[in-house]
């Protein structure tokens, strides 16, 4: 039987890592997921605010935003050198890009 993932579990798992949100409008954040509910509201720490180009728009801090509005939410990883490491690691199979 396979096990198959549900939406809250993959939620549940970004806790305390970075994400990429997408809201309404075309707008996008990235920030840490400090926490969220069963509305999809969600906590973020450390936002910024993307332009169409990825490039930082707005640095904001801690957000809410309204589950709502949310289009989608991406997990992802800090790059090395903002994990405060001086080497970059060699990537292991499955390991997700970096931004």
């Amino acid at each position: 039987m396979v096990n198959k993932s549900k939406p809250l579990d993959v939620l549940n798992k970004s806790l305390k890592s970075p994400v990429i949100v997408r809201i309404r409008g075309s707008r996008e954040f990235r920030g840490t997921l400090e926490g969220y509910d069963l509305h999809m509201n969600l906590v973020l720490s450390d936002a910024e605010e993307l332009n169409s180009d990825a490039s930082v728009k707005n640095l904001m801090g801690e957000i809410l935003v309204r589950g709502d509005n949310v289009v989608y939410i991406s997990p992802t990883e800090k790059k090395d050198t903002e994990k405060g490491e001086g080497k970059s690691k060699s990537k292991e199979a499955g390991e997700k890009e970096s931004w």
